[in-house]
């Protein structure tokens, strides 16, 4: 057997055995994307990351990325791409990402134990220790109600001013009046023939034939009384307020990391959601919107659902709402 075939059938380390035998989790990034002949720029342009934040992976500097979170994120998305298995170097992190500050913690108020009055001590100088013990409880009390207070106004809650429905009025349809009755004069018979009398014989030549019978006289036609039209009074609809522009309303069906930034480059959501969790905010348009888990998160903008499917590599959704 020849050298050259023994090398060729040399088993390729494991990445763990590539982790014990190289500084940090970094450089095995950077050294598998060499090995597939990828640049900085493809891998960026590839995770939607930008260069400094590639180059701060390779070269371990953590504390210069946005925080722990996104940096298993970044890691994990980065091992992906490269085809490599994630768990080694996301088990590397965890000794070597930066401690966090910790959360303040509500002071303690520590509890004063008043002196035991005894029968040889003076009157005076007890009730002066009692005054002044009370005094410093007081002082702790409005110490932590007023930190309560203060914690409390850091953390604003958003909330979305309520639309009413305008109310419509319905203008009852006018009633149909019937055109009026025109009863037809009444025909009165025509007086029968009076017969002439045999004693008056001037006045029987006189007198006019019968008249024939009397036709009836159909009754003129009445037009219908013109009706003014019926008046709809003018309703003034309720103004309606509008939604706040702009708004956008994350839903994270599973645990994702959400960053949204505004025009003025301000950043409304840079955080962790976990599964269930709902954020609604809103700024000044246009939004870059950057969305860590996307196929298991919701985005919607204007009331209307956005299709994050377009945007989405290696599950990292990057777009720009308008």
């Amino acid at each position: 057997m020849t050298p050259e075939m023994s090398q060729e059938q040399a088993p390729t380390p494991s990445l763990s055995e590539m982790l014990a035998q190289t500084p940090s989790a970094g450089a095995i990034l950077a050294a598998q994307r060499k090995q597939l002949g990828m640049s900085v720029d493809e891998v960026s342009a590839k995770l939607k990351l930008s260069h400094r934040q590639i180059e701060a992976l390779e070269t371990d500097r953590y504390d210069a990325l946005p925080g722990n979170t996104f940096v298993r994120g970044f890691v994990r998305n980065y091992a992906r791409l490269l085809q490599i298995d994630a768990q080694p170097l996301l088990h590397y992190l965890e000794s070597h990402l930066p401690q966090e500050a910790p959360q303040a913690a509500l002071p303690r108020l520590q509890s004063e134990t008043l002196p035991t009055l005894r029968p040889g001590g003076s009157p005076g100088q007890s009730s002066f220790l009692l005054a002044v013990l009370g005094g410093l409880a007081l002082a702790l009390i409005a110490f932590g109600a007023y930190w309560l207070v203060q914690q409390s106004r850091q953390e604003p809650i958003l909330t979305l001013p309520e639309t009413q429905a305008p109310v419509v009025l319905e203008t009852p349809a006018p009633i149909a009046q019937s055109a009026p009755v025109v009863s037809a004069p009444a025909i009165e018979a025509a007086p029968a023939a009076v017969p002439p009398e045999p004693a008056l014989p001037a006045q029987a030549a006189a007198l006019t034939p019968a008249l024939p019978a009397a036709q009836p006289t159909p009754a003129p036609a009445t037009a219908a009384p013109t009706l003014p039209p019926a008046t709809t009074p003018q309703v003034t609809p309720p103004a309606v307020v509008p939604a706040p522009t702009g708004e956008i309303r994350v839903v994270a069906k599973q645990e994702s990391w959400v960053q949204i930034t505004d025009a003025n480059g301000r950043r409304l959501v840079n955080e962790l959601l976990p599964a269930g969790q709902v954020r609604v905010v809103g700024g000044k348009p246009p939004y870059q919107v950057r969305i860590g888990n996307g196929r298991q998160t919701e985005l919607y903008y204007k009331g209307k659902a956005t299709d994050l499917g377009p945007y989405i590599r290696v599950d990292v959704a990057n777009l720009e709402l308008n």
